[in-house]
């Protein structure tokens, strides 16, 4: 027996039972039917049969006597014997016909001399007076008034004693018929009151059979399978602790247990993609940019939070199997293609992914201008018509922003070397006043009073002013060449002077940290296509990574090299090193694994971006602690000059 174990809301119970009660109703009736005609036709036809041996064997008794009165010609007698025979029970007439149908004696003397060869005619068709049966017969029959009778046609065969009257035995063999009718109702009310008996024990039997059967069936199957069938519609609304009590060794005990295993295997299946499903969503939430998945029905599958804040959603999960075009444009309908550049629309075999420009709206209607880049997605495996397309969404305004923080980070790092660079010469630029002043105001006019060797102190004096100054101009030139916006101008830049200018801005930070620089500079003119501010704040970032790899100070080298038509930059320090696993991160957004300090990890995503602009690449050669060796490649402008 199973009994569900489970807690679940209560299913309407199934016709299984009902139908069940209907079939098994159905056939024992039918079969107790047939049983009953059956028995009551045997039993009837028995009945029948050995009354009408009875009714022959008086029929012969009869006939004996008869054929003594017939041969004494006691013909009073005879019709004595026949009209008492008439009055016994059980006995509704007796005749005798001649072989031509006459009626020659008869317990009802109204039938004495009457023609009844129709008596003939129903025992034996077609029979002749010659051709009569010599073997007794009987029959039921059903008189004119409706009264059923068994007659018995009994022919009194020619004997020798009989020659003299009735002729030959060839010519004559049967001198008359004797014609019995015995009453049948007390048989027929027998045979009612047998079947009546036979059907109250057999729907007695029946009803005893069809309980005792739908007891079992009800305990032992039906109630199993709706057991079964209330943990089937509790598994299907969601309830996947939904099991059944198992009990017994048959058939429904080994269903009820592959139940189990099912339900167990399909809460096992949706605990894993629960858990594949939190994993991704935390993946992509992990994303800084937004991400989302579209199906072929503008549905969408799955976002991450950065792409709700984007629309203006608080939550990710909010915007599942919304449209797209409604969460992006506020539209009821999908966009028009002549107006939209629609990824579902545009993707296809030839063209898997795709870039443009794309202005959010959201829904308290501010604008967002964002760069999507989409791709196709392969189809599931349960649907291989599906077409879904992945879009990544990136804030532009939020990535000028970061590249302005990370350019401001770089710059705010200068400023204690810068402070210093500067304050040193109007340090000395004040001195030299102060001392200037102080000789103008020991006489009153120079040229009348000063001597040769005072002139020349006080040239001394304003050459030092100048010179500092010109170092403080110097200065403020390098960091407003750094502090410039991102432009794409090109023009050739002296890649030796960019190096030796902006490693001085960062002396006094090289300085405090004991580190030894090493430049190690082509005496060939290397130059090279790019922008000037782009290629100092790649010096800059690289430098100052550097920096943070030796916190306890260590050796700086620069290497420029002209090989193969290319300049080749190369920074190397001795400082901590990069570990093997976070390798392929470090050009990474957002990826910061500075010692003892956080950083915002888009030094080297700039530097990588800005390198790509200029046809340039970045190389990690070497990257264990002590030697850790970045190498930047440009194609050399002197070079493609003197091709073109």
């Amino acid at each position: 027996m199973i009994q569900l174990s489970a807690t679940s809301q209560p299913i309407p119970s199934s016709a299984l039972s009902r139908q069940f009660i209907v079939f098994l109703l159905s056939i024992l009736i039918g079969v107790s039917s047939i049983f009953l005609i059956l028995f009551s036709y045997f039993y009837y036809a028995q009945l029948t049969e050995e009354r009408a041996r009875a009714s022959v064997s008086v029929s012969l008794l009869l006939k004996s006597s008869l054929e003594r009165a017939m041969l004494r010609r006691d013909l009073v007698g005879l019709q004595e014997m026949i009209s008492e025979l008439g009055t016994q029970k059980g006995i509704k007439g007796v005749m005798v016909l001649n072989p031509q149908g006459e009626v020659r004696f008869a317990s009802d003397m109204r039938l004495i001399g009457q023609q009844q060869a129709q008596i003939i005619q129903h025992f034996c068709p077609q029979c002749s007076a010659q051709q009569l049966p010599l073997e007794p017969i009987s029959h039921f029959i059903t008189t004119p008034d409706h009264d059923p009778r068994l007659r018995t046609f009994h022919p009194v065969r020619n004997k020798p004693a009989c020659l003299g009257c009735h002729g030959t035995i060839d010519q004559h063999p049967v001198n008359g018929i004797l014609v019995v009718d015995h009453e049948i109702s007390a048989l027929q009310q027998h045979n009612w009151q047998t079947l009546l008996f036979l059907m109250v024990a057999g729907f007695t039997t029946l009803a005893l059979s069809a309980g005792a059967t739908w007891w079992f069936m009800r305990r032992y199957v039906l109630a199993p399978i709706q057991q079964l069938h209330q943990a089937s519609a509790s598994l299907s609304q969601g309830n996947l602790q939904a099991r059944v009590a198992v009990q017994g060794h048959n058939e429904l005990s080994h269903l009820g247990k592959t139940f189990n295993q099912m339900a167990e295997h399909l809460q096992a299946s949706h605990n894993q993609l629960q858990d594949r499903e939190q994993f991704l969503q935390g993946l992509i939430d992990g994303v800084p940019d937004g991400v989302r998945v579209i199906d072929q029905d503008y549905k969408i599958i799955i976002a991450n939070q950065a792409y709700a804040q984007q629309t203006g959603y608080c939550d990710a999960k909010v915007l599942r199997q919304q449209c797209c075009y409604a969460i992006t444009y506020q539209r009821d309908t999908p966009c028009p293609s002549s107006l939209r550049t629609c990824p579902l629309e545009t993707l296809n075999d030839e063209q898997a992914s795709l870039k443009f420009i794309e202005t959010i709206q959201r829904p308290d209607h501010t604008l967002l201008h964002t760069e999507v880049y989409a791709a196709r997605l392969s189809p599931p495996a349960h649907n291989l018509e599906a077409k879904w397309v992945v879009e990544a969404v990136r804030d532009l305004d939020q990535a000028v922003h970061y590249s302005h923080e990370q350019k401001l980070s770089a710059l705010g790092e200068l400023a204690a070397g810068v402070a210093h660079e500067i304050h040193n010469p109007l340090a000395s630029v004040r001195i030299a006043l102060q001392a200037s002043d102080t000789l103008l105001n020991q006489t009153p006019t120079i040229a009348q009073t000063a001597t040769e060797l005072e002139l020349l102190e006080l040239k001394d004096y304003l050459r030092l002013v100048d010179e500092q100054v010109e170092q403080c101009l110097s200065v403020t030139h390098r960091l407003m060449k750094l502090g410039t916006l991102s432009s794409n101008h090109i023009e050739l830049v002296e890649v030796n002077s960019v190096i030796t200018e902006t490693l001085s801005l960062l002396r006094f930070e090289r300085e405090q940290q004991h580190i030894e620089q090493v430049l190690d500079l082509c005496p060939q003119r290397a130059r090279i296509l790019a922008a000037d501010n782009d290629l100092r704040m790649i010096i800059l970032n690289l430098v100052q990574n550097a920096f943070h790899a030796m916190p306890q100070g260590g050796v700086l080298t620069l290497r420029t090299q002209i090989i193969n038509d290319m300049v080749q930059i190369e920074v190397q320090d001795t400082g901590v090193g990069v570990s093997a696993e976070i390798v392929p991160h470090i050009f990474d957004p957002f990826f910061s694994r500075r010692v003892g300090q956080t950083g915002s990890g888009l030094g080297l995503t700039i530097v990588r971006s800005l390198m790509t602009q200029h046809h340039g690449t970045i190389q990690l050669l070497a990257h264990q602690a002590g030697h850790t060796i970045f190498r930047l490649t440009f194609p050399d402008a002197d070079q493609a000059v003197q091709e073109h």
